[in-house]
């Protein structure tokens, strides 16, 4: 990947991942959110945290769109999605692991693996179509 191909799949990567993370956590999961409301901050609280959850983001999809590149050495959409898939399980795990060390319910839980499995296939496919060669 050429800096340029790079820093232009950071960019589309943030916004999808931006998108993506409003629709599933403000959306899809808000229900499951407020009947566990007394495990998180205020919704004024969170607002506060804003640029903090922006930054986070942004780190994000650079680690994942650098790693890609580092890892990746055959770019073509097969690969790509390889890579989501198994980045996606990576996290899936460790996400669903907090349900040990969390007072959450297991649809949370569940909801956060798929979620974050489903992110990552996601931005593998971003990427591979992006940067096909």
């Amino acid at each position: 990947m050429t800096k340029k191909s790079i820093v232009l799949s950071i960019a589309v990567i943030f916004v999808f991942v931006f998108v993506f993370e409003m629709i599933f956590h403000g959306f899809l999961l808000r229900d499951l959110y407020i009947e566990t409301a007394t495990l998180w901050r205020s919704p004024q609280e969170m607002q506060s945290f804003f640029p903090l959850s922006t930054g986070v983001q942004i780190l994000f999809t650079t680690v994942f769109v650098l790693f890609y590149n580092f890892i990746v050495k055959d770019f073509n959409i097969r690969s790509a999605l390889t890579f989501g898939v198994f980045i996606g399980l990576l996290f899936a795990i460790s996400q669903f692991g907090l349900y040990a060390y969390m007072p959450i319910p297991i649809g949370l839980a569940l909801a956060w693996f798929v979620g974050i499995f489903i992110e990552s296939v996601l931005i593998g496919l971003i990427i591979g179509l992006m940067n096909k060669r």
